[in-house]
């Protein structure tokens, strides 16, 4: 398998392994992910008022997620960018690499805006030693590398181990170290390929607006100032995924990066310190491969069907041409992802059914009802996508549907929705609950919980480079007809444990 969240250039490199680009989880980490935070929430639920009361204090005084770590040094009247560079200790790497790209300057210094960023410390942009490996073939390793593992942390590295990248474009032009036989225009290239990568991976560092901690865990999800140019996505902002934790307090981005100090104000918005570099996410399958104890199951069956397309979107080297790339899957999915928990819970007998030769039909309809195209389900949005289809449509940006899940109280961002989505599966829906409550009268003191035919999701807003996934434990019953011998229908009392009275009927079913 290869992992390669962001390619977004037509690349001449041969394909080698991929590495994993965040850091692995087993299957206990992944579902407590989410469940660390329930269980907290069902501790907080058993206190009096009074003792509630008691504590919202504490939390407003440790800015409800800040790790008393925040720095006495006032930098508010300095730029993110030049508080970065008055802070070397810490960022003096990451300060090295936004200079290479040299664009992100003007963002990070601009005077005149309003924006958040995660910067990554020097810690975390230092490779593990096994990677500081010298030989004659590093350039090459150094891109390839970074193809698979498109990292602040691989670049940081890039630098260390090439202080070519470094040099002036006029020096490449105009001189040869001695015994150097590259073609200067193909290290100019080369260069360039690192900075636009740089400022990619950068970008997904950044959000469009400014936002204190607090402010950022009252999000499940939120967009990033990284748009995607590849065709997937529908086109949107890529977004990052927010984990918040009350007892203690913290706070994580993408389930991997914890923001060690947080609220570092500066003149045009907020700096949050972490400890790992952000990576834009990989493909629905790519992101399911990653966790073969959560997920093997479901990835063979993919497999098995010949289905990996549904699920991915990958440039394509062979078809593309300079200015235009190819791509190939699918741009925008939804995916309710079951477990290997899932589908060990229904019948060994059905199981065995659906993983036999004469199961396959029976098994490509089951996941069609898991799968939702062209579609962008989270906990706070909902984006179906629309084709063009003439010229007229030709001149818009978007012609997708946006529904945005908010309360209409600013202080106050609870809510409920119900929606009722078609997924791959012909004539059948999926009913959809999201419910967002506030359960202390401080900002981010939320929960946010997705139901997907009255079964709670266990993980949520899972983002990927086409789409988003929800992690279920249990497979989902797709609506079907049966009836008792009385002729009452008792389709909504099915459970896998009866599955022969209903399911060879819905299988034949057109």
């Amino acid at each position: 398998m290869r992992f390669s969240p962001l390619i977004l250039l037509p690349l001449v490199v041969k394909a080698l392994p991929a590495k994993p680009s965040i850091p692995e989880l087993n299957v206990n980490q992944w579902i407590s992910v989410q469940s660390g935070f329930t269980d907290n929430l069902k501790s907080l639920s058993s206190w009096s008022w009074n003792k509630a009361e008691d504590v919202i204090d504490e939390l407003e005084a440790i800015a409800g997620l800040n790790t008393n770590t925040k720095t006495n040094d006032d930098k508010s009247d300095l730029t993110i960018w030049q508080a970065l560079k008055a802070d070397p200790h810490s960022f003096s790497k990451l300060v090295k690499i936004i200079e290479f790209e040299g664009k992100a300057i003007d963002y990070l210094d601009d005077k005149d805006l309003q924006i958040t960023f995660f910067a990554p410390n020097n810690d975390a942009l230092t490779a593990p030693e096994h990677h500081h490996h010298h030989h004659h073939d590093d350039d090459h390793d150094s891109l390839v590398e970074l193809l698979h593992n498109p990292s602040l942390q691989t670049l940081s590295t890039a630098l260390e181990v090439e202080p070519s990248l470094l040099s002036e474009d006029d020096e490449d032009k105009h001189h040869k170290h001695h015994g150097d036989d590259d073609d200067p225009e193909k290290k100019r290239r080369r260069k360039e390929i690192f900075r636009k990568i740089a400022g990619k991976v950068l970008q997904y560092h950044g959000l469009t607006k400014a936002y204190t901690a607090q402010e950022l865990a009252q999000n499940s999800t939120i967009a990033t100032a990284l748009k995607a140019e590849d065709g997937s996505f529908g086109g949107l902002h890529r977004r990052i995924r927010i984990d918040k934790h009350f007892v203690p307090p913290s706070l994580k981005i993408n389930f991997y990066a914890k923001v060690y100090a947080s609220d570092i104000k500066a003149r045009n918005g907020y700096l949050h310190a972490i400890n790992h570099p952000l990576i834009p996410p990989g493909s629905l399958i790519d992101e399911l491969f990653l966790f073969p104890d959560v997920f093997s199951t479901l990835t063979s069956s993919v497999q098995k069907l010949h289905g990996r397309e549904y699920l991915d979107w990958h440039y394509d080297r062979e078809h593309s041409k300079p200015g235009k790339p190819q791509f190939h899957g699918k741009p925008l999915v939804t995916l309710f992802a079951p477990t290997n928990l899932a589908f060990a819970a229904i019948p060994p007998k059905l199981k065995f059914f659906l993983f036999s030769p004469f199961g396959e039909h029976a098994l490509t309809k089951l996941l069609a009802y898991h799968y939702i195209p062209d579609t962008l389900l989270l906990s706070e949005l909902l984006y179906i996508h629309k084709e063009k289809t003439s010229e007229v449509d030709s001149f818009a940006n978007d012609l997708g549907e946006y529904t945005y899940f908010t309360s209409a109280l600013a202080d106050d961002p609870s809510f409920h929705k119900e929606l009722e989505i078609s997924p791959a599966l012909p004539n059948s829906t999926l009913k959809i609950e999201i419910d967002k409550t506030k359960f202390l009268p401080i900002e981010g003191a939320v929960k946010t919980t997705i139901k997907v035919n009255g079964q709670e999701v266990k993980v949520i807003d899972v983002p990927a480079r086409n789409g988003a996934s929800h992690v279920i434990d249990h497979v989902l019953i797709p609506p079907h007809h049966h009836h008792d011998h009385h002729g009452k229908d008792v389709a909504h009392l099915d459970t896998w444990a009866n599955w022969e009275d209903w399911f060879p009927a819905w299988v034949e079913e057109a």
